[in-house]
C-alpha cells in the first residue's frame, strides 16, 4: 500500500520512457461510460435484490421428503 500512495498518480512505470507510463488519468474510462454503468447498476442491483428476496422467501423452510425423495 505504501508503494501505490509513493508512485500515484503512476500505476506502472515505463523503463524505456516515462512519458510511457501507465497512470491513472489514461488508464481510466471514460467519463460517459462510468456515468452508463453507474446507471445500469443502479438499476441492476435493485432487480438483483428483489429477485433474491423473492427466491429465499419461495424457497424457505424445511424440505419435505417423501417417496419420490432421492
Amino acid at each position: 500500500m505504501v508503494v501505490a500512495f509513493a508512485l500515484f498518480p503512476t500505476i506502472i512505470l515505463a523503463s524505456n520512457d516515462p512519458a510511457l507510463s501507465l497512470t491513472v488519468q489514461n488508464a481510466s474510462a471514460s467519463a460517459k461510460s462510468l456515468k452508463l454503468l453507474l446507471t445500469v447498476a443502479c438499476i441492476g442491483t435493485p432487480l438483483v435484490l428483489g429477485y433474491t428476496t423473492f427466491v429465499f422467501y419461495t424457497f424457505r423452510g424445511k424440505v419435505k421428503l417423501d417417496e419420490t425423495s432421492y
